[in-house]
């Protein structure tokens, strides 16, 4: 093989690997048709020391919460497609926590969220139902809690290849002069058969910050990652882990929280 022959067979090699590369690029989108309905079931544990407590065991979570969840898409607004989420079931195991009246057994049986969610996944809205009979303070965290919802992931504008990376920012209000401010960057780790489902598989980190303009609230990180069904545009899994740390009048207290969701039959 003359030198002319090897340099000419090598590009022709590295052009083809960078048309193999180029053919991996996917385009990300949360698109389910309505109608669609699938099964959850979403866990999380939670850690945290409160300022002037004794320390307990730090292996054990504070808190362990059990949800089985019916995602249903209701409809359309636009480009968005309305999503509803109802509890089918919940547990709450309290852990160090366990005698405190109120907070145990399924409490959150029938409490219903609806979504606003465009093809990127970005939440434009939520809107909490409390579930029938839950007591007021209770209702009213529920629907705060909503009030910062976002989605698991918000997807690139353009279609991109595994290894590529996009970031997010996004600031919610959440009343009395309350924000909330999350700052993520993305990546497609791989595209991948699970189940049967071409799924792709996005990991994520950054930052989250909720204040006032008078005084400081909590902030801490964030991990995660989750597989997206690219033919039926839905999630499959996922698994989050935050740690923040909240100022308290009595003095700083530490959260750790973990929450894994699957898809079930």
């Amino acid at each position: 093989m003359t030198r002319r022959t090897a340099v000419l067979s090598t590009c022709l090699m590295v052009a083809g690997g960078i048309t193999q590369v180029r053919a991996q690029a996917v385009l990300l989108r949360v698109t389910p048709p309505v109608g669609q309905a699938t099964h959850y079931r979403s866990v999380t544990e939670s850690w945290m020391q409160i300022p002037g407590m004794p320390a307990g065991d730090s292996t054990k979570p504070t808190m362990t919460q059990t949800l089985f969840t019916t995602r249903t898409v209701t409809g359309m607004d636009g480009t968005a497609r309305i999503i509803t989420s109802v509890v089918d079931s919940s547990r709450q195991d309290m852990g160090a926590m366990g005698g405190m009246g109120g907070m145990g057994g399924d409490m959150l049986r029938g409490m219903t969220t609806t979504q606003h969610v465009d093809p990127r996944g970005n939440v434009l809205s939520t809107e909490v139902t409390p579930p029938p009979g839950a007591p007021p303070m209770m209702a009213q965290a529920m629907r705060q809690g909503g009030a910062v919802a976002r989605g698991a992931a918000v997807m690139p504008e353009r279609a991109v290849q595994p290894g590529e990376s996009w970031t997010d920012s996004m600031t919610i209000p959440i009343g009395a002069g309350q924000q909330t401010v999350f700052r993520v960057t993305y990546k497609l780790e791989r595209v991948e058969r699970q189940g049967g489902a071409r799924a792709a598989v996005v990991s994520w980190q950054g930052t989250v910050r909720s204040d006032s303009a008078a005084t400081p609230g909590a902030a801490g990180t964030m991990t995660g990652q989750l597989a997206l069904d690219l033919d039926a545009g839905r999630l499959i899994s996922s698994s989050m882990e935050m740690r923040i740390t909240a100022e308290t009048p009595q003095g700083a207290m530490p959260i750790r929280s973990k929450t894994t969701m699957q898809t079930l039959p």
